[in-house]
């Protein structure tokens, strides 16, 4: 083999390599970002508001064994925000009740009911 073709072939295989490591580098990236987004996403602060019950939805489920409901209530600051609760809680409509509002670190915001 001349010299030449043995150099052409070592940069080749070199670039080969090269692009296998990118490739590879690129997917343990992927994998970090993923993981950093969802312990991100585990950073919650929690604040209580309250709010009134305007409407009373049945909980659609999958199994006929659902014993609860969505519950749309008007919080103090003007938002609707529905929340599941236990029908056994008999929450009517126009009852004052209290939210729990739990902000993300990634932005997302959530309620429940306390």
């Amino acid at each position: 083999m001349r010299e030449e073709t043995r150099k052409r072939l070592e940069r080749a295989l070199w670039i080969d390599r090269a692009k296998m490591a990118g490739i590879g580098l690129a997917i343990i990236g992927a994998i970090g970002l993923a993981f950093a987004y969802e312990e991100f996403d585990l950073k919650v602060d929690n604040k209580d508001v309250g709010g009134t019950v305007t409407d009373i939805e049945p909980l659609v489920s999958k199994t006929d064994s659902a014993d609860g409901e969505n519950v749309i209530v008007r919080l103090d600051d003007g938002q609707l925000v529905r929340v599941l609760a236990y029908k056994s809680r008999g929450i009517k409509v126009g009852d004052k009740i209290q939210v729990v509002e739990h902000h993300h670190a990634t932005g997302r915001v959530t309620h429940t009911l306390r």
